[in-house]
C-alpha cells in the first residue's frame, strides 16, 4: 500500500480565471506567485501552500473541469 505525506503539486481547471481568483485569493487569503497569460486566452495562476503548489489553468481547449 502506498502511504502519501504530502503533493507536491496540483493543477484544476477553471472556466473564469478572475472568478476562480477571487475565491482562492478572497474567500481562502492565498497570495499568488506565479501569474501568467491574458483573459480570453491561455491563463495560469500558482500559489504556494506550505511544501507544495495548488494552480489554477483556464482556456486551454482540451483541457475542462468536470
Amino acid at each position: 500500500m502506498l502511504k502519501v505525506t504530502e503533493i507536491a503539486f496540483s493543477c484544476y481547471p477553471v472556466t473564469d480565471m478572475a472568478r476562480a481568483r477571487k475565491f482562492y485569493e478572497g474567500v481562502l487569503g492565498l497570495k499568488p506567485t506565479l501569474t501568467v497569460g491574458e483573459p480570453g486566452g491561455m491563463q495560469w495562476t500558482e500559489y504556494e501552500i506550505a511544501n507544495g503548489t495548488l494552480s489554477l489553468g483556464a482556456g486551454v481547449p482540451d483541457w475542462k473541469p468536470t
